[in-house]
């Protein structure tokens, strides 16, 4: 029996599956995406992105990989904003000499061309749908099986 030659990956292989794999670390936060799409919008406050984010997470929740729902807690919020203000993907304004201090958060020019280059892959997500859900179903089933 003969085995099967191995093909060794390409440079280019390899550099593009490490920008994949930097891509993903970077965006895939829990509530990173949403909070990118809240701020699509433009700038918001961080109560503005409370309940915005919460609003998007329950008209994504019937689409659940995990079966479960998800809240999304104001110290987790606060984390994230930092974590993605450290980041540079979202920039933090705080209006001097108010009080209470007034902070808005804004997208830097850079994620939003991240989000603008995120949509053909959303768009092939809506094209295969079938695909999606399929997995989504079969991850969610082994999920629940091993809780």
């Amino acid at each position: 029996m003969t085995r099967p030659t191995t093909q060794v990956i390409t440079a280019e292989d390899a550099e593009r599956l490490r920008k994949l794999h930097d891509a993903k670390q970077l965006f895939g936060g829990d509530w990173m995406t949403a909070i990118l799409l809240a701020l699509k919008s433009g700038p918001k406050h961080y109560t503005e992105l409370l309940g915005m984010v919460g609003s998007l997470n329950d008209a994504a929740a019937a689409n659940s990989w995990s079966g479960r729902p998800r809240v999304l807690h104001a110290s987790v919020l606060t984390r994230t904003l930092k974590t993605m203000t450290a980041d540079r993907l979202i920039v933090r304004h705080q209006e001097p000499g108010v009080f209470p201090p007034s902070v808005v958060y804004t997208l830097t020019s850079d994620t939003r061309e991240a989000l603008d280059a995120m949509q053909p892959l959303a768009d092939w997500v809506s094209r295969h749908g079938d695909i999606v859900e399929q997995a989504r179903h079969r991850r969610t089933l082994r999920a629940r099986r091993s809780a």
